[in-house]
């Protein structure tokens, strides 16, 4: 899970400072490519696991020691501190709550405007 929250984090933190910066507004661009952006980083930072998804032990225990892996978000870094924290957890629900309320709070933001008449 620290992957996942570092992967996705990052991507979460530049689109929180830019929402903070635009007066806590965020456009329908803004609301679609914050969640890709976040996905993508996730995939990225989880990429040299999934030798251990398919099957392939050997490779995966062979790369997971190589320091070059760390342009993974600092996976090899990340390996050699992991714990097993339900705190990283809560951080990765709380991104996603923040994604999902700023997209909910635009929605009724644009309701309000009257948007639909």
């Amino acid at each position: 899970m620290n992957h996942l929250l570092v992967g996705a984090g990052i991507p979460f933190i530049i689109a929180a400072v830019i929402y903070m910066l635009k007066r806590m507004r965020a456009s329908v661009r803004m609301l679609v490519l914050a969640p890709a952006s976040m996905f993508l980083g996730a995939v990225w930072a989880v990429l040299p696991d999934l030798p251990r998804t398919f099957g392939m032990a050997q490779f995966d225990k062979r790369i997971s020691m190589n320091p070059a892996i760390d342009i993974f978000f600092w996976h090899y870094t990340i390996n050699l501190h992991e714990s097993a924290s339900p705190i990283f957890n809560l951080g990765f629900v709380a991104m996603l709550a923040g994604l999902f309320l700023a997209a909910w709070r635009e929605l009724r933001r644009m309701e309000n405007s009257g948007w639909r008449k």
